[in-house]
């Protein structure tokens, strides 16, 4: 997980990409507002502890199932901070709305 260098990790029993629907989002005191697919760079073929490149993946891997609508590799999304606040490990996240998916 470390090469995709994420802010924050979601852990459940949800299905897998669950992110890509999710509109709105309440976290601890903090509310989020869905931005965008998170696209991937080279970066997540890099070892983070050593520096060194790994290999096309998880590039390649990701390119087969996971093209962005406006290009690129998605893994994730990207959400805005619609009204501040402090969110800690283990606090709940209440989706507050869906849409369909952009991947």
């Amino acid at each position: 997980m470390s090469r995709f260098r994420p802010n924050i990790v979601l852990d459940g029993d949800a299905e897998p990409h669950v992110e890509d629907g999710m509109r709105a989002v309440g976290i601890g005191g903090a509310e989020l507002g869905y931005a965008k697919p998170a696209i991937r760079c080279a970066v997540t073929t890099v070892d983070q502890d050593t520096g060194a490149k790994a290999g096309p993946e998880p590039l390649t891997t990701l390119a087969r199932y996971r093209r962005a609508p406006r290009g690129g590799v998605a893994f994730g999304a990207e959400f805005a901070v619609v009204r501040p606040g402090k969110i800690s490990v283990g606090d709940e996240v209440a989706v507050t709305a869906w849409d369909e998916p952009e991947v």
